[in-house]
């Protein structure tokens, strides 16, 4: 089962006009940052994305909400438009969403900061840097984990033996609730509403380029479509 296809159209159709190709890392966390801003985020909660190649799921379903950001490669700072943090260089996510959830606990504000990962950012040691401040300044963290499998030279278990048991371990280790959900069901998803208090990493189990059969099947970090690829993509969504 495919969720939000009609909003993978919408994505598919704007990266093709525009020439993005990073449609494995856009589709692969689609669904979970929809299902956040739709079920979980309240008005004192900040989501940050991280994996900023990731960028055009996040447009989309800003869009949604009535919200007009640009449709740039990755994101950059636009506090109107929902967007919390410029990234795209790897690693910059997690200490920033560390500093707004330090910021959120010294006003006694009740908001959650909520963060998303790529599996293979996490080889960038400012992520484990900020886990470890966060976990002792005892903040409101929660850290998404796109678990893809691929990063853009391959797969993350052949490079760099590192597989969804191991990213929860070595999370674990840094003091954070940590749990794998399935972040391409709704009955996965929910469980983004019963997160604790305090610092949580949730690893979403994923797809890279879910949705497109033949996107799913090479795992690509850039896929550039031709126009009889496109057409078959938008036919498999429709």
């Amino acid at each position: 089962m495919v969720l939000n296809k009609e909003l993978r159209k919408k994505i598919l159709e704007r990266m093709y006009k525009d020439h993005n190709g990073h449609y494995g890392a856009v589709f692969s966390c689609l669904d979970a940052i929809k299902y956040l801003y739709d079920e979980v985020l309240s008005e004192e909660d900040t989501f940050i994305l991280s994996k900023g190649h990731g960028a055009m799921a996040l447009y989309a379903v800003l869009e949604e909400r009535g919200m007009s950001p640009k449709w740039t490669d990755h994101p950059e700072l636009d506090e109107q438009n929902g967007i919390y943090a410029t990234t795209g260089s790897l690693g910059h996510g997690t200490p920033i969403a560390t500093g707004r959830a330090l910021a959120k606990k010294l006003k006694g504000s009740n908001g959650r900061t909520y963060v998303l990962l790529g599996d293979g950012e996490f080889l960038e040691g400012s992520n484990w840097e900020a886990l470890n401040i966060a976990n002792f300044l005892r903040v409101n963290l929660n850290v998404l984990v796109d678990w893809n499998k691929y990063q853009s030279v391959g797969s993350l278990e052949e490079y760099h033996r590192i597989d969804g048991k191991t990213l929860e371990e070595r999370l674990k280790s840094f003091g954070f609730e940590t749990q794998t959900i399935n972040g391409h069901e709704i009955g996965g998803l929910r469980k983004l509403k019963k997160l604790k208090e305090g610092c949580n990493a949730i690893i979403l189990d994923t797809i890279k380029g879910k949705g497109v059969s033949f996107i799913e099947q090479n795992h690509p970090h850039v896929y550039h479509l031709t126009k009889e690829e496109y057409d078959e993509a938008i036919k498999e969504l429709s």
